[in-house]
């Protein structure tokens, strides 16, 4: 059986050594936003007891997708990467993909900052095209095959929308009908929800139908998304009709009440059996505890 824990938009905190510069535009709005609501929303102490909890568990192998800062300075991915090399998992038990708040300007983006921050939990164990953008590479672990999408554009507005692109979608495709994969329990990580779980468009994956129309073609057997800050359970087709599970996580450092506090998923995977287990900080012991199991498909 393989262990795969799910977390997902930590939203670390960390500014040394930035400039008055690094808060022009975009980046401005964003640190007001984190002053008046997201410091009070998201505690990094939650993350701590997370952490420790994830030692005790000791999966196989942990999924982060995206979101690991909120405005995508380099200091913010620096403590991601300090707390990443606490839990008890080296780089080739973890796989690491972005988020909005982790392609919040252009030139982040443009400059690759986050993929050579964190190209240790990005390698990929199917060759990719040398002249193919960096999106998506896959991780065969045991008999699980981690394939790692970024849905995380430089919006160039205040909205938080994302959007895989046509050739990653090709790329996607065909990496999932790829002779590798064959036979191999295909788990697809991306940071936005392929299904439409909140009606504004403004924060939604604009290019869903693309995605699903690869499913459908090609087919996966789960995907694991965040951004939406809660539990979210969907379904998508595959191509002989059978449903593909959709499970969205809970932000790992939010401290709401109990249906959205801190928490992380789960997955046992064995052979063609997935159980879902939610495991939720309780604040009277700061320890987690299962809230939820569940056998997918």
């Amino acid at each position: 059986m393989f262990r795969l824990a799910h977390v997902t938009d930590p939203h670390f905190r960390g500014f040394r050594q930035i400039r008055p510069l690094d808060f022009a535009g975009k980046r401005a709005v964003g640190f007001a936003n984190l002053v008046v609501n997201r410091v009070r929303k998201h505690k990094m102490d939650l993350l701590e007891d997370l952490r420790r909890d994830l030692r005790a568990i000791a999966p196989d192998h942990l999924a982060l997708t995206g979101d690991l800062s909120n405005v995508a300075i380099n200091g913010e991915w620096r403590v991601a990467l300090a707390w990443l090399d606490l839990c008890g998992l080296g780089p080739d038990a973890v796989t690491v993909i972005p988020g909005n708040h982790d392609a919040y300007v252009a030139q982040v983006v443009a400059d690759r900052s986050f993929e050579k921050l964190f190209a240790a939990y990005q390698t990929s164990d199917v060759d990719r095209d040398p002249e193919a953008a960096y999106y998506p590479f896959v991780q065969i672990r045991e008999r699980v095959a981690l394939v790692g999408v970024s849905s995380a554009v430089a919006t160039g507005d205040l909205g938080a929308w994302g959007q895989i692109g046509e050739e990653q979608l090709l790329r996607l495709e065909a990496l999932l009908r790829s002779p590798e994969l064959a036979g191999l329990t295909r788990v697809v990580l991306l940071h936005h929800p392929p299904v439409v779980h909140k009606g504004s468009e403004s924060r939604n994956l604009r290019d869903r139908d693309g995605f699903a129309a690869v499913l459908a073609r090609a087919g996966a057997d789960l995907v694991l998304h965040g951004h939406d800050h809660q539990d979210e359970r969907g379904e998508l087709p595959g191509p002989d009709g059978k449903p593909i599970p959709i499970v969205g996580g809970g932000s790992a450092s939010y401290t709401g009440g109990p249906e959205r506090r801190s928490r992380y998923n789960l997955f046992e995977i064995d052979g063609g059996a997935i159980t879902w287990t939610t495991r939720v900080h309780d604040p009277a012991t700061t320890f987690f505890r299962e809230a939820r199991r569940e056998r997918l498909g």
